[in-house]
């Protein structure tokens, strides 16, 4: 569904984006109140990170400018901060790869706790009307402006996380991000790497799809996912981000499909019992900006951007590998996990292809057919 020219009303969603942001931290079952110490999760987040430069513990990435041409840059996440999780770790290197190159000329303010909004009408909206300069988000949940990024929410077409990053900072990505630009103006001008998806339940662990049969599943409100999900005998329940955690409390769905990173980061642990490596999508953050604002800044502006994203490319790799094997550590504390064997596995992607054709229809089968050759291209190469 194309939005281009949907208006954005920030101001009266104030109200619900605070609200969906309360929600979102909740608070342990009763049964778990009072057991133990809550670990505390950016501390714990930041002794697995890598730690920043010695040039950049000298920036000061948000400090006021006094420069009178100074571009006013403000950014939104949706996340508590800039620390905890891989994606957002590898934007902030963009953002402090910007400070050290222009100085004074740009003043960042950055939003944190979906304060700027935190669903795709509000985010991508916004951008659309210049309400704010950039937000981190993930590339799934644009499926109600464009079908740029659809074929990332093909199950299983992407077999592995190394292959997801190869593909967003290829030619794939680059067919993806042009799209996107001509259905939206926006430009996802960086792909940080959230990771592959896997899927979470308080009902029963899961070897086979017989295993979700009923079970009724959170999904993003994106049509592939819903299919996806659908076709493995699962009821996909569409809920925003921001009230996840209190809708597994509420057991208003029975469980959740996120990557490792998003599902430590919100606490899911404390919900949820079985955690399964279905390894059955990758995710891509955003960084997104309005691309005709782009465009108006000065030469040196946008050679900065490229330079920056450079960098922030390389980061992200090295990241999220690093630390998804520590979280999963920390998750085993308070889920069973369920790592899949090769025939259980083959299942679940056999399964999963037979729904590809109609998610060719669904994309338009020659944009599909388009990117998906150059993912081939790009899988054969590695």
């Amino acid at each position: 569904m194309n939005r281009k020219n949907r208006p954005y009303f920030l101001l009266a969603a104030i109200g619900l984006i605070l609200l969906g942001c309360n929600k979102q931290q909740g608070s342990a079952p009763q049964s778990q109140q009072g057991t133990a110490p809550k670990m505390d999760m950016t501390a714990f987040a930041l002794s697995i990170a890598t730690p920043l430069s010695e040039e950049d513990k000298a920036v000061d990435v948000t400090a006021k400018s006094n420069n009178p041409n100074k571009i006013i840059w403000r950014h939104g996440v949706v996340v508590r901060n800039w620390d905890e999780s891989p994606m957002e770790r590898a934007e902030r290197q963009f953002f402090y790869e910007m400070k050290k190159r222009l100085g004074d000329k740009v003043e960042f303010q950055v939003y944190t706790g979906g304060s700027l909004g935190t669903t795709a009408d509000q985010i991508l909206g916004g951008l659309q009307a210049r309400s704010f300069e950039s937000y981190s988000y993930n590339v799934g949940a644009f499926a109600e402006y464009t079908n740029a990024f659809l074929p990332l929410d093909v199950m299983y077409l992407i077999p592995n996380l190394e292959a997801g990053i190869k593909v967003c900072a290829g030619e794939p990505g680059e067919l993806m991000r042009q799209k996107c630009i001509e259905d939206t103006g926006l430009n996802v001008i960086f792909y940080s790497s959230i990771g592959m998806r896997h899927i979470t339940n308080t009902k029963r662990p899961i070897h086979t799809p017989k295993d979700m049969q009923g079970l009724k599943i959170r999904v993003q409100n994106n049509p592939l996912h819903i299919m996806a999900m659908t076709n493995l005998g699962a009821a996909p329940t569409p809920i925003a981000y921001a009230e996840l955690f209190t809708a597994l409390q509420q057991k208003v769905v029975d469980g959740q499909e996120n990557p490792v990173s998003n599902i430590f980061d919100q606490n899911y642990g404390e919900v949820q019992t079985y955690m399964t490596l279905t390894n059955h999508m990758y995710t891509a953050g955003a960084l997104v900006l309005n691309n005709s604002w782009i465009l108006e800044q000065s030469p040196e502006i946008q050679r900065a951007i490229k330079e920056s994203v450079d960098i922030a490319t390389v980061y992200t790799a090295g990241e999220t590998i690093k630390v998804e094997n520590r979280l999963l550590k920390e998750l085993e504390k308070q889920m069973e996990i369920i790592s899949l064997t090769s025939e259980e596995q083959k299942v679940f992607h056999d399964l999963s292809v037979t729904t590809w054709d109609r998610a060719a229809q669904r994309i338009g089968a020659d944009y599909f057919n388009k990117v998906r050759a150059s993912i081939d291209r790009t899988l054969a190469s590695m």
